[in-house]
């Protein structure tokens, strides 16, 4: 068994009491980073899906209506004339971009998810352990510190060196 050099019982309550708060903590953490967890997977599974898709279905109708206006354009002007609807081609090429933009998005998500699900299962692995942590260890060591404490103040009492 380990000897120690113990000159102060104060200082072991204090550290009982600091055990103690580390075990509320951990336990708050561990709730908040499931929390988090949580609020990742309902953006990633619902809110962001949506959002792309939105963003999707406006790209397609600003590129839908660039071409028309594009198409009108050219149909007015002179076959000749080059310099002739550079606004309405820019527009379109601006709106294309962006309607390729979404669709990529739109595409990734799905592989997002997946990678997020793995790291979801990895990462709730070291959740469960700080529970484990502040569930039992925590407490089992400050039991442990506590019957320590009772056991050095009754030695203390009766007058022990």
């Amino acid at each position: 068994m380990a000897k120690a050099n113990v000159e102060s019982i104060e200082a072991l309550e204090k550290f009982s009491g600091a055990i103690e708060a580390l075990r509320d903590a951990s336990r708050k953490n561990a709730d908040d980073i499931r929390d988090q967890f949580q609020r990742v997977s309902l953006w990633l599974s619902k809110e962001l899906p949506e959002y792309w898709a939105d963003q999707l279905r406006i790209a397609q109708k600003r590129w839908t209506q660039a071409r028309e206006d594009l198409l009108r354009c050219q149909a007015k002007s002179r076959a000749e004339d080059e310099t002739s609807c550079l606004f309405e081609r820019k527009a379109l090429d601006r709106a294309t971009a962006r309607r390729q933009l979404c669709e990529q998005r739109v595409k990734m998500i799905p592989q997002l998810a997946m990678q997020w699900e793995q790291f979801l299962q990895e990462s709730s692995l070291c959740v469960r352990q700080l529970e484990d942590l502040s569930d039992s260890l925590l407490p089992l060591a400050n039991d442990r510190l506590g019957k320590m404490i009772e056991t050095l103040k009754q030695y203390a009492a009766q007058g022990g060196s």
